[in-house]
Order: C-alpha cells, then sequence, then structure tokens
C-alpha cells in the first residue's frame, strides 16, 4: 500500500512547481465573490510582509492598515504590472518628410521684435563694418522693424485660392496623441488665434492636426495636407 501511494504521489506531483515568494514580493488572493459566496476572484495587488513557513505567508493590502492576513501559498500566485503604454510618439523620418508636398515652417513659440546687439555678435558686424555703417544699419532695420520681426505677420494685398479636382470633401480621422501633446497643440493654436495668422471656420473638409516632434527643437504643430493636394490643382 505504501509503495501504491508513493508512485501515486509521483504521478500526481509530476507537473507541480514550488511555489515561494519573498518580502515585498506583490501577489494576488483568491477569495470568494461579494456578489455570489460560491464563486472566487482574485483581488490585490497585495504586499508580501512575512514568511511564515514553506506554505503560509503574511500579506498586507494598501488601505487597510493593520489589517494582515495570513495565506496559504496555494491561494496566491505573482503580480506582474503592466507595461507602461505610449498612446503616440511622432518623429521625422527621411522617407515620410519626402512623401510630404509641404514643407511647415517652425514657428517661434515665444515671437519678439529683433535684437540689434545679438544680431552684432552673431554675425561679427563689427569686424566687417564700421560704425557709420552699422549704425545705417540699425536705423534700416528699426525703420522696417515689422519686416524683421519674428512675428509672423499678413498681407490683404493677395488671396490664395486653392482649385480642387473634384468636389467630393477630404475627410480624415485625427490622430490620437497624448494629454501632453493635446495641450501643446492648444496652447499653439490660441497663439495663432490671438495673432490673428487663422481664425475659426467651418468646412467640409477635415485634415489632421499632428505635432512633429525632433530632439533639440520646440515641437512644430503641422496639418497633414496630403490628401487634399492629392486633388489640389498644380
Amino acid at each position: 500500500m505504501l509503495e501504491i501511494q508513493t508512485k501515486r504521489k509521483v504521478w500526481y506531483d509530476r507537473k507541480a512547481i514550488k511555489r515561494e515568494f519573498s518580502e515585498g514580493d506583490l501577489v494576488l488572493v483568491v477569495s470568494t465573490s461579494k456578489p455570489n459566496k460560491l464563486a472566487v476572484e482574485w483581488k490585490g495587488p497585495g504586499k508580501i510582509e512575512k514568511k511564515l513557513s514553506e506554505t503560509n505567508y503574511v500579506v498586507s493590502f494598501e488601505g487597510k492598515k493593520d489589517h494582515n492576513q495570513v495565506y496559504h501559498v496555494n491561494m496566491l500566485k505573482p503580480y506582474h504590472k503592466r507595461a507602461e503604454l505610449v498612446n503616440l510618439m511622432i518623429t521625422e523620418d527621411k522617407s515620410d518628410i519626402e512623401d510630404m508636398d509641404e514643407n511647415f515652417p517652425a514657428i517661434d513659440s515665444e515671437p519678439t521684435l529683433f535684437d540689434f546687439d545679438e544680431i552684432k555678435e552673431s554675425s561679427s558686424l563689427n569686424d566687417k563694418l564700421n560704425e557709420q555703417q552699422i549704425q545705417e544699419l540699425y536705423d534700416l532695420l528699426l525703420k522696417f522693424s515689422k519686416i524683421f520681426s519674428n512675428k509672423p505677420g499678413k498681407t490683404h494685398l493677395e488671396m490664395h485660392d486653392i482649385q480642387l479636382i473634384e468636389n467630393t470633401p477630404i475627410q480624415c480621422k485625427h490622430y490620437r496623441i497624448s494629454p501632453r501633446q493635446t495641450e501643446i497643440l492648444k496652447r499653439e493654436i490660441d497663439k495663432m488665434l490671438k495673432h490673428k495668422i487663422i481664425e475659426l471656420g467651418d468646412s467640409d473638409y477635415t485634415s489632421p492636426m499632428i505635432l512633429v516632434e525632433v530632439a533639440g527643437k520646440d515641437p512644430r504643430p503641422c496639418i497633414d495636407y496630403r490628401k487634399l493636394n492629392k486633388i489640389t490643382k498644380k
């Protein structure tokens, strides 16, 4: 009889794996369900506070102070944190840039008037021009300061009219972006509205806005007009 018991134990334990935890490990605990006491569910994560024996562990739960409980190892299983996911990451790639029909200029995040001292220092004007020529250049920049400003301007002398090959509206879904990128885009849009670079409009055509981020440069808002450009008369 003893020999048969030993053989059966070996057969039943052939796929058994020793389960062991250390202090500080996060675990899930099996417990009965509140709506249905006959059902069980995993709750947690809990934290291993102490190992009492080879099979018993003291487990604590966050928010339940002084409420540690002893659980058998068969009621525990390791808890694995999920990796953090990035919603969207946009980087410039040579192939993508070549595919785009339009190049969008970067907008200075803090537009200001020109700094003449900075111009002199960066271009070494003192080594190339005399004092009179430097003064004449300064007067010229001052006279046309609006033209030499980093603040984008506008003209009423000309209007750009886009003619399309077909009249079917182009409607593209917006790309998913992170809350951080959404906040940057909102800030840039408010800035362009304030300086009257753009205005609110109502159109059947929609093109997605993206935020191009390159290391060492400020984030640059752009609009993906590639589908619209395909039906635009050249």
